[in-house]
């Protein structure tokens, strides 16, 4: 099966439609505003700069743009972030914590407007995002939507557990929390529909061009790469968990996650039906979760697990293992067809880090877990204070830049991953607090 070069064989690179391949540095260049990294977080960084007038933007990125988990990821347009509501009111209180919620409102807004603006081919925008229960007769559910709809306004729906026994054909779920308002769509051509628009407005994008160091020079930053340099006013660093070598700072303050993503073949409506009878967006309320979603051509995207390093023997029929267990009725009636890896950017708080080291030198990163609408937040509000002095970014402050754990950080996040699944097998009833 043929996929577009320069990224891993997955479903998202298999159906990229028009790929266009961008040149590396290969000289002195000079810019206001160098973007170093081109994920969803520095394309939107980038985007957002683009559209109030600050044309002159350059972004780097190592691979190509949205090569890691920006185009690895379950493709779930939600708000919110990984950190739940409560942990964010109890951090910075009613107020600052309906302030941050209300930026991920706006921002699957905006993402919606982009596309339907800009005609970005990355649809279907299927609407719905179903959380349910795993076998917990008592998830408190009812309590938990009333309390967040009056607190952050969230817009969420108490499913019955009749209602959720309609859309999933299982014994392992009860009741469920329904988004209406969240989408599901193809996150690479959304990235790559976006930095056409930076290059028309005059943005220019460089892929295959690792950053090196990043320093002061003059009024400026100097970043260097292997055959050349760009010379800037401003930085904005978003490669996170790639950024190995770049500035310990940044690379201390979070650690990877690497989960799993699997493909099934095709499934006949009529098995559809009778397993996953519904087009929404589902995950559970166990502490290590499965996400997936029916893609336009009907296969199964799966998605789950966590692991330390390298790729498990068999990937994807371990996958399609864990997706029997929910669905056992799907045995026989379609195979694994493809699976991958991603890695994802955790702060032990597991909310976006965004600042300044100092000024004129911007982060932008920490995405894990929840980066579809939060990266655009991340990008807008980093945008708004290069552009124009808006301090909204501010607002993250008290999720800084702390530390993870160093090199240790992942081994720390592999030890946390089987605790929760130690939690998952003895205690079914225990639900996460993202």
């Amino acid at each position: 099966m043929k996929y577009a070069q320069g990224y891993i064989d997955t479903y998202y690179t298999r159906t990229l439609d028009g790929d266009q391949m961008r040149p590396a540095v290969q000289a002195d260049l000079v810019c206001d505003v160098c973007v170093v990294g081109g994920g969803l977080a520095g394309i939107n960084t980038a985007f957002g700069l683009t559209e109030r007038g600050q044309n002159n933007v350059i972004v780097i990125d190592q691979h190509r743009i949205g090569w890691g988990a920006s185009s690895r990821n379950g493709g779930f347009v939600a708000k919110g972030y990984s950190a739940g509501e409560d942990d964010l009111i109890g951090k910075v209180g009613l107020h600052k914590a309906q302030q941050l919620v209300n930026l991920t409102k706006m921002g699957r807004q905006m993402i919606r407007e982009r596309i339907a603006t800009n005609n970005i081919d990355c649809g279907p925008l299927t609407p719905g995002v179903l959380t349910v229960s795993w076998e917990n007769k008592n998830s408190g559910f009812q309590e938990k939507i009333a309390e967040a709809n009056g607190k952050l306004d969230l817009g969420l729906e108490y499913w019955t557990a009749e209602q959720v026994q309609e859309h999933c054909k299982t014994e392992r779920y009860v009741d469920g929390i329904f988004s209406p308002h969240d989408f599901q769509f193809h996150s690479l051509r959304y990235i790559h529909g976006l930095a056409q628009l930076i290059e028309q407005r005059g943005g220019k994008i460089f892929e295959n061009t690792r950053a090196l160091s990043i320093k002061k020079e003059g009024q400026g930053w100097l970043v260097k790469t292997p055959q050349g340099s760009v010379k800037c006013k401003q930085v904005v660093v978003s490669c996170s968990i790639y950024s190995e070598g770049l500035d310990a700072r940044l690379e201390r303050a979070a650690f990877p996650v690497q989960t799993f993503v699997m493909i099934t073949d095709p499934v006949a409506e009529a098995d559809l039906k009778n397993s996953i009878n519904t087009s929404h967006a589902i995950y559970d309320t166990r502490f290590a979760s499965d996400y997936y979603r029916v893609l336009p051509d009907k296969r199964i995207m799966w998605g789950g697990r966590v692991q330390l390093w390298g790729k498990p023997h068999d990937l994807a029929n371990l996958m399609f293992q864990d997706l029997l267990k929910v669905y056992p009725q799907l045995e026989g009636k379609t195979k694994p067809d493809i699976a991958w890896s991603g890695l994802m950017c955790y702060a032990p708080h597991k909310m976006p880090q965004i600042g300044q080291i100092e000024p004129g030198y911007w982060y932008n990163m920490g995405y894990g877990g929840h980066g579809l609408v939060p990266t655009t937040v991340g990008g807008e509000v980093i945008a708004a204070a290069i552009a124009g002095d808006d301090q909204t970014y501010k607002l993250f402050e008290p999720f800084g830049l702390g530390y993870a754990g160093g090199r240790m950080g992942r081994y720390l996040a592999q030890m946390v991953y089987w605790w929760w699944r130690l939690r998952d097998m003895t205690s079914p009833n225990a639900m996460s607090g993202a």
